[in-house]
């Protein structure tokens, strides 16, 4: 069933003063500004006393796209709703005149959980992702696109899923539907929120000025409600018979406070492919420190669940998405009983962080390490290199 929100957003009446120039946008955690482009959604001049409104869904599509050269406006053509999990392939026959884009429909189910739109025009093409309004209403019915992916090879995929996370900036320079650069990045957002999280059919956001400065007042996500792709470690505790729970956790830095919800998304989106599925992430507020853990697959490691997130990170062209891995820890679960779970450290030093084993975490462990020459001979600063043994 698809999801509909009315967003509303109203110049209070004798607090905002002279009109403000409103630049609405969802910022994904795949954008590169390159070959994922964010789009200007809405752009508006608000004045006092006026309430606008927008619709949303979570109804995900793709579309064909025309860029514009001058403007850089993307305006999408044919469009088709695509699920997560599943595929539609954009055609075109160039038997007609002009030729005819289409997609196919059904589209076939995949694998990963994503939304993706494969190219087989024969040729690069636009492609565009978004969200459909009014569905089945035929003179209402429309498609917004969130972000564009330009020159899509032959035969290559687009996905267009995105999140949900709307950003509200005062006065950038861009025109509703145009490409977004990545200065919006650095620039502080005047409130942002995931739709998807944020409870009720109605999103009240308020302008306003205190002292001269633009002030946006909307709701925050509810605490009690579950952050997609995250649980508790009550859910992510072993059932009977099979291996104990281990955890690796991150403590990442990020360049700004507006990279750190983006960047800790598009390193999460790096992740998912290589079979990580439940994380929980911890932030401070309007900060650049984020602590992020992973309840870690069978058969992987504190140490390679490291080296996969510094894979994630470095994945990532711009400043978007970077981070400092600042410290790191791991645990694992002992013991669960009466809603009580016991956990425990994992030394970084130990043979537990580097071959997972949840009977054997203790300080012994260090020691069969050190006489087998692993990497925690070097960690403990007790170990020798070949140039000693040589000398």
């Amino acid at each position: 069933m698809t999801i509909s929100k009315t967003i509303t957003i109203t110049g209070v009446r004798g607090k905002l003063g002279a009109p403000v120039h409103l630049t609405l946008a969802f910022i994904p955690s795949s954008a590169d500004f390159d070959k994922v482009v964010p789009i200007a959604w809405k752009v508006l001049t608000l004045n006092e006393g006026d309430s606008i409104s927008y619709d949303w869904t979570d109804l995900i599509g793709g579309c064909r796209a025309v860029i514009d050269d001058d403007t850089s406006k993307v305006s999408p053509r044919e469009y088709a709703a695509i699920p997560i999990r599943k595929s539609s392939d954009l055609t075109k026959d160039t038997s007609k005149r002009p030729p005819v884009y289409e997609f196919s429909n059904p589209p076939s189910s995949i694998a990963v959980p994503k939304a993706r739109v494969m190219n087989r025009t024969n040729g690069p093409v636009h492609i565009g992702a978004g969200f459909i309004t009014d569905e089945g209403q035929q003179t209402e019915e429309a498609f917004n696109p969130v972000f564009v992916c330009p020159q899509v090879p032959d035969v290559s995929p687009a996905y267009v899923d995105y999140d949900a996370h709307l950003y509200i900036w005062a006065s950038l320079d861009f025109t509703e539907s145009e490409m977004l650069t990545d200065s919006v990045l650095s620039t502080a957002s005047l409130w942002d929120g995931d739709l998807a999280k944020i409870t009720g059919k109605q999103i009240s956001i308020k302008v306003s000025r205190i002292s001269n400065v633009v002030v946006v007042d909307g709701p925050k996500v509810s605490k009690s409600a579950p952050a997609q792709g995250f649980v508790t470690t009550a859910d992510a505790a072993p059932q009977s018979g099979s291996s104990a729970a281990v955890t690796y956790k991150a403590n990442l830095a990020f360049a700004t406070p507006n990279l750190l919800s983006v960047g800790v998304n598009a390193i999460v989106e790096g992740l998912l492919p290589k079979g990580y599925s439940f994380f929980k992430a911890i932030t401070k507020g309007y900060d650049t420190d984020a602590e992020l853990e992973v309840v870690l697959p069978q058969n992987i490691s504190c140490n390679q669940a490291e080296l996969d997130l510094i894979d994630a990170i470095e994945a990532n062209k711009n400043t978007f998405g970077k981070a400092y891995i600042k410290g790191h820890s791991g645990a694992v679960l002992l013991a669960t009983n009466n809603g009580l779970q016991t956990w425990t450290d994992i030394n970084p030093a130990s043979q537990h962080w580097f071959s997972v084993n949840p009977d054997d975490h203790g300080d012994g462990a260090i020691e069969r390490v050190a006489k087998k020459g692993a990497p925690a001979e070097v960690a403990n600063g007790v170990g020798k290199s070949d140039a000693d043994e040589e000398a």
